[in-house]
């Protein structure tokens, strides 16, 4: 297995980036698609204020579908024989909710998380 570039930032996004390059992908467009979906952080900017603090959990994405793009990710990344740490606890994590609560609006990640 090739070993883990030690320059790149040992986050989501950087483990992205760095799968990405490794498969011919170029930095500056993935860095602009990822800012434009979510780097701002949909998270803060979105989902907790409309969905986590109300309790509405209605962002209309299943835990189901997470888990299944987050397995097609890990399947690519083992394909290249590519490091992903954070990819696997990603995956472990999201397989484990959507075994708990098959189907639920991926929002409710967070209660899930918290132990709710």
């Amino acid at each position: 297995m090739p070993s883990t570039p030690p320059t790149w930032p040992r986050s989501p996004a950087g483990e992205a980036i760095a799968f990405g390059r490794s498969v011919g992908l170029d930095m500056a467009t993935m860095v602009e698609v990822l800012d434009g979906a979510g780097g701002r952080s949909a998270a803060t900017n979105d989902k907790f204020p409309n969905h986590v603090l109300t309790g509405r959990y209605a962002a209309g994405f299943t835990n189901t579908l997470m888990t299944k793009d987050v397995q097609l990710y890990l399947r690519a990344v083992e394909e290249e024989d590519r490091p992903s740490p954070i990819g696997a606890a990603t995956g472990a994590l999201w397989e484990s909710f959507a075994a708990k609560e098959p189907g639920a609006d991926f929002t409710r990640v967070f209660p899930h998380v918290e132990g709710a």
